[in-house]
């Protein structure tokens, strides 16, 4: 495998002619904040073992920031829910590039951008196609009918699949259960992390925390919940306004954070509804991530689906105890009774009797965030993610690295 220099690298408008030898990697994600936030910490470091590595995805704002850390960026449009008409397209424009740019690896990403970037990449006759599973799309709860749907989608997906590759050790069983196999043997468990350092609660001050209070607004010393997701009912946000409600005899603040899926104004319907909007705040998509849990106090994740949660792995990294629903993923990330507690999916009275036990004992919420923390620092280092999934690239391109000897 042949290094590159750093002269070498691409300027991160697009991929220069092609260099003999150096593997050529594209990541393939519905949207730009998934590229920038769960793949930047591991394609610096594919980057640094030598390889060229490019992100696909939807129009987004992550495009600027990535050209400026030097990787090149093809912005296609793919719809996150079914569209025959958008899918095709998509499909079409993918197959193009991959023809244009000739990688040696495309790696796909979520459920949606798992299936329109796989075809393009078997139809372009890419050699080595690579997705990662952040979470089946199909879930206890669902229609019996959408979920026989899309567990036959990816079934069928799986058998143009190089190497699949899983967040999640329950995904790994389920595939195996459902009969869902990729071309090279089963699926390889990479787990899930985030860089230590950066999610680390020493670095902030009380006065640092005191300023970024006061940056949003929240006066005194009222406990924060915070909760992170993508604003859609999938997400649970109406449960814990829900629970939210149950508890509002008691002192706390509240911040929401993430993009609107066209769910907010239902849920701020019903916050208006409890007379809770003084008291809940939507901060939108962010950057400072661990800024705002730097101010939290508890975390919550109501979720009805997730693969191996990103920001339940951040929040108990920055020291906080974790209220999550008791599902696939949330609990391989909380211990319950230990760093946190598991709740039942839908279960708002459940959620707000947590909330209240955690809200009441400083002491309770000191003892789970630490426990969470030392958890975190044992099993979920974004570094160790990156090491597997270079042993995966390096597994499949070694018939690559052979032909080039000979």
């Amino acid at each position: 495998m042949k290094l590159l220099s750093m002269e070498e690298q691409p300027v991160g408008i697009d991929f220069t002619e092609k260099i003999a030898g150096v593997p050529r990697v594209i990541h393939v994600t519905t949207i730009g904040i998934t590229s920038y936030r769960a793949l930047l910490a591991q394609c610096r470091f594919f980057r640094q073992k030598g390889m060229e590595v490019g992100f696909v995805f939807s129009p987004s704002a992550e495009r600027k920031l990535l050209l400026g850390l030097g990787f090149p960026v093809k912005e296609i449009y793919i719809d996150r829910k079914i569209n025959p008409l958008a899918d095709s397209a998509a499909i079409f424009k993918l197959w193009h590039y991959f023809r244009a740019i000739k990688p040696d690896i495309v790696h796909t990403h979520t459920s949606k951008a798992g299936v329109v970037g796989r075809i393009a990449a078997r139809l372009a006759g890419i050699a080595n196609v690579v997705h990662t599973v952040h979470g089946f799309p199909f879930h206890s709860g669902m229609p019996k009918i959408k979920y026989l749907l899309y567990q036959e989608i990816e079934k069928k997906l799986a058998g143009i699949t190089d190497m699949m590759l899983s967040q999640s050790r329950e995904d790994i069983m389920t595939a195996q259960r459902l009969g869902i196999k990729p071309r090279r043997g089963n699926l390889t468990h990479i787990g899930n992390g985030v860089d230590l350092d950066e999610f680390n609660p020493d670095q902030y001050s009380i006065n640092r925390q005191r300023q970024i209070r006061e940056s949003l607004a929240i006066k005194g010393t009222e406990p924060v919940i915070t909760m992170i997701g993508r604003v859609n009912r999938e997400k649970g946000y109406h449960n814990l306004v829900e629970a939210l409600h149950q508890i509002d005899d008691m002192p706390w603040q509240a911040l929401l954070i993430g993009p609107d899926e066209g769910f907010l104004t239902e849920l701020k319907q019903q916050i208006n509804s409890y007379r809770l909007q003084n008291r809940i705040h939507f901060l939108g998509q962010r950057s400072d991530i661990n800024d705002l849990l730097a101010i939290t106090d508890v975390y919550a994740l109501p979720s009805y689906r997730e693969g191996l949660p990103r920001s339940l792995i951040e929040a108990q990294s920055m020291g906080l105890p974790c209220v999550a629903t008791d599902i696939r993923g949330c609990r391989e990330v909380v211990v319950e009774g230990s760093t946190g507690f598991l709740v039942p999916p839908g279960d708002s009275r459940a959620l707000g009797e947590a909330l209240r036990q955690l809200l009441m004992d400083s002491q309770l919420r000191l003892n789970m965030g630490n426990a969470g923390r030392q958890q975190m620092q044992l099993y979920f280092n974004e570094a160790e993610v990156a090491r597997k999934v270079m042993a995966v690239y390096e597994q499949i391109l070694e018939p690559l690295d052979q032909r080039l000897k000979r």
